[in-house]
C-alpha cells in the first residue's frame, strides 16, 4: 500500500483475509494506516515512513486539475524520506536503477541517500504523457508562477499583465495560475 489506506476501499473483510495470506506487506505512508494493523499477523508487515507534503518539494496536481509547485517547509522528520527517494531505493534493491533514472539526475540528501532530482521527474512525466496534455508544466514555469503570485487575478486565476520572470525570461501574461491541464 503506497499512500492510501484500505479504509477508502470496499470489501474490508475480504481485504483482511487476503492481507493475512500474502507473504509480505509493505506500507509506505507518512502515518501508520489501517493497513498495518488490519491483518491478524505479527510478522511480514513493514511500514516505511514517507515524508509528508511539508517535507518535500515538487509539483502537485490539485483536484481542480491545476498543477502547482510546492516548496519544502521542513526537512523530513526522523527516518522519513520522500516517495521518489523510496522508489529509487527499491529500484536499486531490485536492480533496475539505471533504467529508473535514465533521464534523471541524482542528488544526495543530508543523510547521504541518493534522491532523484524532483524537477527532472516532472520533465520525464511531461515527455511521457502527451496523450492527456500533461506537457506544458515545466518546473521552471511553475516556479515562475509561485514567484509572481501577485500578478494573477484571485477570481479568474489569470495573469492579465505582462510580467517577465527574471530567472527564466518567461512572460506570464495569459497564463492561468497553477497551469490547469491539459496544458
Amino acid at each position: 500500500y503506497w499512500g492510501h489506506a484500505p479504509t477508502s476501499q470496499t470489501r474490508g473483510l475480504d481485504m483482511k483475509l487476503a492481507m493475512e495470506k500474502v507473504d509480505l506487506m509493505v506500507i509506505v505512508d507518512p502515518y501508520p494506516s489501517a493497513s498495518a494493523v488490519m491483518p491478524d499477523r505479527k510478522e511480514g508487515v513493514y511500514l516505511l515512513p514517507a515524508a509528508t507534503q511539508f517535507e518535500t518539494s515538487g509539483s502537485a496536481t490539485a483536484s481542480n486539475r491545476s498543477i502547482q509547485w510546492r516548496e519544502k517547509v521542513v526537512e523530513p522528520l526522523f527516518e522519513s524520506k520522500p516517495d521518489h527517494t523510496i522508489m529509487y531505493a527499491f529500484a536499486k534493491k531490485f536492480g533496475f536503477e539505471k533504467e529508473f533514472v535514465k533521464n534523471i539526475k541524482l542528488v544526495k540528501d543530508k543523510q547521504g541517500w541518493e534522491e532523484p532530482l524532483i524537477e527532472d521527474i516532472l520533465r520525464e512525466i511531461n515527455h511521457g504523457v502527451w496523450t492527456i496534455g500533461y506537457t506544458g508544466q515545466s518546473p521552471e514555469r511553475l516556479k515562475a508562477h509561485m514567484r509572481h503570485m501577485d500578478a494573477f487575478d484571485p477570481k479568474t486565476l489569470r495573469c492579465t499583465k505582462s510580467v517577465v520572470d527574471k530567472e527564466t525570461g518567461y512572460d506570464l501574461n495569459g497564463d492561468y495560475f497553477g497551469l490547469p491541464w491539459p496544458c
